[in-house]
């Protein structure tokens, strides 16, 4: 048992696929959680087992989001690409988890 849980997924197409997290597209074709209504895809964490960011890719590359957890809107650092919208997602839930002492 990896302690990880995700959603069944193998009707999205995986745009990170990490141990931890994994990121997916989202479309009306394709919708997840209402998500799909403002973002192109979302980083779950298996962890939490939860939706831990969602967000859009540019047409550089880069990538713009924010939280999905917080009770207010978080935005995700800038963000090159994919892989670092992923870190930049996992170092504003820790500091949001420390802040609100969760």
């Amino acid at each position: 048992m990896s302690g990880y849980n995700f959603p069944n997924l193998s009707n999205f197409k995986i745009i990170f696929n990490g141990r931890r997290y994994k990121a997916f597209k989202v479309s009306n074709v394709n919708p997840f959680d209402g998500y799909e209504e403002y973002a192109e895809f979302v980083v779950w964490d298996g962890v939490y087992d939860a939706a831990v960011s969602y967000g859009n890719i540019n047409a550089n590359g880069s990538c713009d989001g924010f939280l999905a957890f917080s009770h207010v809107e978080i935005q995700i650092d800038f963000s090159a690409n994919i892989s670092e919208f992923i870190k930049n997602s996992r170092s504003e839930q820790l500091r949001y988890l420390k802040d609100t002492g969760t």
